[in-house]
């Protein structure tokens, strides 16, 4: 009885031991059959049918699985950590670039009483703030995320149409994730929360840094961020962005809204989230409304983002698209959902993508 007893309290500091750390395995499976129609002055303006599974906007969620970490520490510490890796379900490839881990990939230290260091590759804030202000959250045609491929000669540039193509977001987040970054989340007060975080420039990539403060009472949610990425030696890269935003759940509808300005524009480049000065746009200014209306099983998304584009020689450009999505929740975890959205100004005949109708798609998650 003696060596059973001992045995047994073993055993229960194993358990014990061993339930103090969690592993959720989790994902998010996305494809869509869409017909895309770019503008005027690209490829002709023919429209093709597209299977998309990359985690563009035409999908509602980049495909994804990730491993999710926590530890009790005691004494209120936890350690946590996450890595995530996206790919590409059309034709199973890596996303990000081939990256194992692009999505993120960070280890840290939360307490309940000061808040979380996080260490590794990580969203940017003005990402974060996408919760709040986007209808579309991750991605689908009614993301104010989206990015849009802008060839040179709509800008007035000399060249052939389709010679030169650079990307742009017309709510410009200024890049989605930073490598190498340091972040720290304080604990709620009253509802609000802060955030901090500076991530290392290595070799021509710029260090960047940023903050922001949210708001979480009741039925509102509203926050502002604000980055910057230091110009370096040997480059022109740089740039700040602004993010205000806000959205009230009335019960019936969610409503959404936000205003975003970049000066200095900077894109990504080279898959890297490293900045590149534009050639072209020098400052922007964008501003989104929209909604979320919840009816039972089905729900729908709209969304108007306009972006105005001021060019370095003077002069400017606009943008702006309008967007409506449907979702049919087929159970908690797989939804099947059709969108569409139109582009309109200067800019929608030189766009690759002007408007986008998705047929059919699915997502399911785990």
């Amino acid at each position: 009885m003696k060596k059973s007893g001992f045995a047994l309290a073993v055993l229960g500091a194993i358990a014990g031991a061993a339930s103090a750390q969690s592993v959720t395995l989790y994902g998010i499976v996305d494809a869509s059959i869409n017909y895309q129609t770019p503008g005027d002055n690209v490829n002709g303006g023919e429209s093709v049918w597209k299977l998309s599974g990359d985690g563009s906007h035409q999908s509602t969620a980049g495909s994804r699985w990730g491993i999710r970490i926590a530890e009790d520490l005691g004494g209120g510490l936890t350690a946590t950590a996450v890595l995530e890796s996206g790919f590409n379900s059309d034709t199973g490839t890596s996303g990000q670039s081939g990256r194992l881990f692009g999505r993120q990939s960070y280890v840290g230290i939360r307490s309940s009483a000061l808040g979380e260091i996080r260490m590794g590759r990580q969203q940017t804030m003005s990402y974060e703030m996408m919760a709040i202000i986007d209808p579309g959250s991750n991605a689908s045609a009614t993301t104010i995320r989206e990015a849009i491929s802008i060839q040179r000669a709509g800008f007035g540039v000399a060249g052939a149409p389709g010679a030169t193509t650079d990307t742009y977001q017309m709510f410009g987040t200024y890049g989605d994730r930073r490598d190498n970054a340091l972040h720290y989340y304080t604990p709620s007060f009253g509802g609000f929360e802060a955030a901090l975080y500076v991530a290392a420039g290595e070799g021509s990539i710029p260090r960047t840094n940023g903050g922001k403060l949210v708001f979480k009472g009741g039925q509102l949610q509203a926050g502002v961020s604000y980055e910057q990425a230091e110009k370096v030696d040997g480059s022109s890269a740089g740039g700040k962005s602004l993010t205000v935003g806000a959205s009230y759940d009335l019960g019936v509808a969610k409503l959404h809204a936000g205003y975003n300005e970049v000066r200095d524009f900077g894109f990504v480049n080279g898959g890297t989230n490293g900045f590149a000065l534009s050639p072209l746009v020098e400052d922007s200014d964008a501003y989104t409304i929209g909604a979320t209306v919840p009816l039972g099983k089905v729900t729908v998304l709209a969304n108007y983002t306009a972006a105005t584009f001021d060019l370095r020689g003077g002069g400017d450009r606009d943008l702006s698209k309008v967007a409506v999505a449907v979702q049919y929740g087929l159970s908690k975890r797989t939804l099947a959902y059709a969108s569409y959205e139109q582009k309109s100004g200067d800019l929608s005949d030189f766009a690759t993508d002007e408007s986008n109708v998705t047929v059919f798609g699915v997502r399911h998650a785990f």
